[in-house]
């Protein structure tokens, strides 16, 4: 039977441009003579609204599933999915076409629209590979239950405020339509390492005793080994392990200790530094003691007290 092909497309993905990349492959899906449908998210309750009325269709219909966009659609569209069938188990495709794009550079995807349809189209026709078995991480509030996912990783502190100031920078849309996208991120390192202020945090891996640290300044837990658009903050983190990787970096307590923090980070030497904290776990829980922000994924998930517990399922991808 041929496949059928259903592809989701964010409108505001690199600012824009993915529209354009995707009328490129719209093209070749057609010379190719490909039986495929496509929907392009207006918001992410627009999105929710149409997986819901798509897992119906499914059940009628075999279709493959293919995600066009960043990080953040990526993370967007499983939890829709999985908010409304948490045993879901088809395998997802995505194309990766973002500004920080952690997730194709954690596992060998390219960043060429074009040589991921192909990828894709040629693994799901031929059916002779098996997709790849990734773990999703799962964050639970510990007070009412609600659960949520990501596949990247979720960052308390540091991450989340440049996170926060990236999404809100003209500079991002400016980048992103000269190509250099990826670079919005760093950008604003230097600007967020001064402003950023240390907060108190609680955690708990399995089997441990609670830890509690004071001025954490940077606390993040992960599927492997990237975050902001590229940056290796834990290079031993496995996304095939079924365990997550959580670390937490204390202010340093001047510009001298703080500096060899990035040079330890480049040299991927960070551990070795006294204001370094590094789990490893299958159950994670953390507990924030004040308003922080936070971000999944590059999501913005707004300035709370956070009491999470992690833990991780698995999901089939075709890259």
């Amino acid at each position: 039977m041929e496949n059928k092909y259903q592809f989701i497309i964010n409108p505001v993905a690199k600012s824009g441009k993915s529209v354009e990349n995707w009328e490129l492959l719209k093209d070749e899906l057609i010379s190719e003579s490909i039986d495929f449908d496509f929907y392009i998210s207006k918001d992410q309750h627009d999105l929710e609204r149409w997986i819901k009325r798509f897992l119906k269709r499914q059940e009628e219909q075999s279709i493959q599933l293919v995600i066009m966009g960043g990080d953040g659609t990526l993370n967007l569209t499983i939890n829709a999915i999985l908010e409304r069938n948490s045993e879901y188990h088809q395998p997802i495709a995505y194309i990766p076409d973002g500004s920080g794009n952690d997730f194709a550079r954690a596992h060998g995807i390219s960043v060429d629209p074009m040589a991921s349809l192909q990828r894709i189209l040629k693994k799901t026709k031929q059916n002779i590979e098996k997709p790849l078995t990734i773990d999703l991480g799962i964050y639970e509030n510990i007070k009412d239950h609600k659960r949520k996912y990501f596949v990247n990783n979720l960052g308390v502190g540091f991450d989340a405020m440049v996170v926060s100031m990236t999404n809100h920078s003209l500079a991002k849309v400016w980048l992103n339509k000269m190509g250099w996208g990826s670079l919005a991120y760093p950008l604003l390192i230097l600007k967020v390492l001064t402003e950023q202020d240390s907060f108190a945090v609680t955690v708990k891996g399995e089997g441990r005793l609670a830890d509690f640290y004071e001025n954490a300044y940077l606390m993040t837990v992960s599927n492997h080994p990237y975050f902001g658009g590229g940056v290796k903050i834990m290079p031993d983190a496995d996304p095939h392990d079924g365990k997550l990787d959580l670390i937490i970096i204390e202010k340093p307590k001047n510009k001298i200790r703080l500096l060899k923090i990035v040079k330890a980070l480049l040299k991927n030497k960070l551990y070795d530094q006294p204001e370094v904290h590094r789990y490893t776990n299958k159950k994670l829980e953390f507990q924030t003691h004040r308003l922080e922000l936070a971000q999944a994924d590059g999501e913005e998930l707004g300035a709370h007290i956070y009491n999470y517990r992690f833990t991780s399922k698995t999901l089939d991808f075709w890259l």
